[in-house]
């Protein structure tokens, strides 16, 4: 069943609890100039993922930070209180050893400027040639809590207020986040992409629910512990793999989005959104249902954005050649943004990297926020299609 991440949420029957940390006191950072990557991982357990977060926390202590590679963790717990840890190898499989860089008291992990604080925090102190964001949480896409829901308070960061945050992000780093990774459900759409595209190289992320155990952390900083010199795509291959590897039973999907090709991408979805309006010669419930025929995910208003573009492109229904034109342009543009996908079970073959808001239940407002509704005339064309539903 899924719990509120719209990950997974996969009952495990463990005889271990994981209680904390052991920890003397602070140790201060040292700022080490010669590091290939630096990876801030923020991750958030003040929630019903708490136990999942101990234990990927654990995970990433099997392997632990080497002289090429620091792995810094920003941890809130549910009940707990947030600190900054520099993760270290240890052999303890159920107890968080890594020592304490900065203890943080009660955060919101919910609060966007939180998140940018802590690219801060590891700009100042772990500079390196390549830096890796990843967010641990919860994800909705745009909608309800749309990642990082923290209960308490509650709260969660908006796919605007996600850009704010990447966008500070850069300026403390002096440049692009080269890989910005979300483990969190449903949150490899096109909105998504489009929103944070001017602030990160390559995303990595998933249509699909994720298990609550999410991305398989000792096999990633394995893999880039053993060759520090690898690039972001190289890391996102890794990434995509390793996870679809580590679930042989079930359907997930996780894909790597090239965010340099998105501007070319929303305005194919601009010219699109502008033909389907223009359309005088095909029913809009003809378009309403190559909507609903599309490949969806955990959300129904969530499709596949390859799946969409291809039935409109092809469906002998579709009256209008410059429909047909755009959404094939589309399609030309969306295989170059997709670095690489890989899906599993019922979605093999199915998912093409991306997913879109084409809604089945009525239009949500919050669209109205993203900056991908303001820059394209999409929301106005779901807007339009949405009003002869029955």
């Amino acid at each position: 069943m899924k719990n509120k991440r719209g990950k997974l949420f996969w009952i495990v029957f463990t005889p271990f609890l994981f209680t904390g940390c052991f920890n003397s006191g602070v140790v201060p950072p040292v700022v080490d100039k010669g590091t290939s990557w630096t990876v801030m991982v923020f991750m958030n357990g003040d929630n019903d993922l708490y136990k999942y977060a101990w234990r990927d926390f654990n995970s990433l202590e099997k392997v632990g930070s080497t002289d090429q590679v620091k792995v810094i963790v920003q941890f809130d717990s549910l009940g707990g209180e947030a600190a900054r840890y520099l993760v270290k190898k240890d052999a303890f499989p159920n107890l968080v050893t890594s020592p304490v860089l900065e203890y943080l008291g009660e955060v919101n992990m919910g609060d966007a400027l939180e998140l940018a604080d802590f690219v801060r925090f590891c700009a100042e102190n772990y500079p390196a040639d390549k830096y890796a964001l990843i967010i641990w949480d919860h994800g909705t896409g745009f909608k309800n809590k749309d990642i990082s829901f923290d209960f308490s308070p509650e709260d969660a960061i908006t796919i605007p207020e996600l850009g704010m945050a990447l966008s500070l992000s850069t300026m403390y780093l002096g440049k692009k986040i080269d890989f910005l990774g979300m483990d969190a459900c449903l949150m490899a759409m096109m909105e998504v992409a489009y929103e944070v595209k001017n602030h990160a190289r390559v995303m990595v992320t998933s249509q699909e629910l994720v298990p609550g155990e999410g991305w398989n952390y000792e096999a990633i900083l394995r893999g880039l512990v053993s060759r520090p010199m690898m690039g972001e795509r190289d890391l996102a291959r890794l990434v995509v793999n390793s996870y679809i590897d580590y679930y042989p039973v079930g359907s997930f999907t996780q894909s790597a989005i090239d965010l340099g090709g998105i501007s070319s991408l929303g305005k194919a979805l601009d010219e699109l959104s502008r033909d389907i309006l223009n359309d005088s010669l095909t029913s809009p419930l003809v378009y309403l249902s190559l909507g609903d025929s599309a490949v969806y995910f955990g959300d129904a208003d969530y499709v596949d954005l390859g799946s969409l573009v291809s039935l409109f492109s092809q469906d002998s229904r579709v009256k209008s050649e410059e429909v047909r034109e755009s959404a094939r342009l589309v399609q030309e543009r969306l295989e170059r943004c997709v670095i690489y996908e890989r899906a599993s079970g019922e979605m093999a073959g199915n998912a093409r990297g991306l997913s879109i808001y084409f809604p089945y239940f009525p239009y949500n407002s919050k669209y109205d926020d993203l900056a991908f509704s303001r820059d394209t005339h999409w929301d106005e064309m779901i807007k339009y299609l949405s009003q002869w539903r029955r």
